[in-house]
């Protein structure tokens, strides 16, 4: 019981962290577009998508593929 207890620990806590570097990362690639740095904005983004898992990288691409009007998501 407690081996299961400290696993479902240890993933809410993956799971919070994962939450916060999206949106932390999501605010510093929305930063670097407002100022027209695209090659930060892109590096970032590539950065983040290779750490996530896939259900998370679907998200984080379809965030921007709905909010930006850019060629290279469609």
């Amino acid at each position: 019981m407690n081996k299961n207890l400290k696993e479902k620990k240890e993933c809410l806590i993956k799971f919070m962290n994962d939450e916060l570097y999206i949106s932390n990362s999501k605010k510093n690639i929305d930063n670097f577009i407002h100022k027209n740095e695209y090659k930060k904005a892109f590096g970032l983004f590539i950065l983040v998508i290779e750490r996530l898992d896939d259900e998370r990288k679907k998200y984080l691409i379809c965030y921007y593929s709905e909010n930006m009007n850019l060629g290279f998501f469609r």
